[in-house]
């Protein structure tokens, strides 16, 4: 992993994540896989996603739409002639809409 490559992103959680399991060094690791999209322009952008270990249980309070915060890398994989890139997660959370916030404070 390359610290200079780490980045933030923000976006929507385009569905409902999915959440499997594998055998490493004869251990069950979990993950959750998820695909953000952010819209700019007249364009979409897709981010796939993958989080392991503890963090992936966080994932099952997402549901499609929220707005989310990912801090990781890419990571590029070569299978037979295609190539493809997912977005290693090292932390995520939920952020609250700014409609909520605004709620919030008025209450205050």
């Amino acid at each position: 992993m390359d610290k200079e490559k780490m980045i933030n992103i923000n976006a929507n959680l385009l569905e409902e994540p999915v959440f499997s399991s594998f055998e490493k060094d004869g251990e069950e690791l979990k993950v959750a896989n998820f695909t953000l999209v952010k819209k700019y322009g007249g364009g979409k952008e897709y981010t796939k996603c993958s989080v392991y270990g503890e963090k992936s249980e966080i994932v099952r309070d997402f549901k499609k739409g929220d707005f989310i915060h990912v801090f990781g890398y890419f990571k590029e994989r070569a299978k037979g002639d295609k190539v493809f890139k997912n977005f290693i997660v090292k932390s995520l959370n939920k952020i609250e809409n700014k409609n909520k916030i605004e709620d919030n404070k008025e209450e205050k």
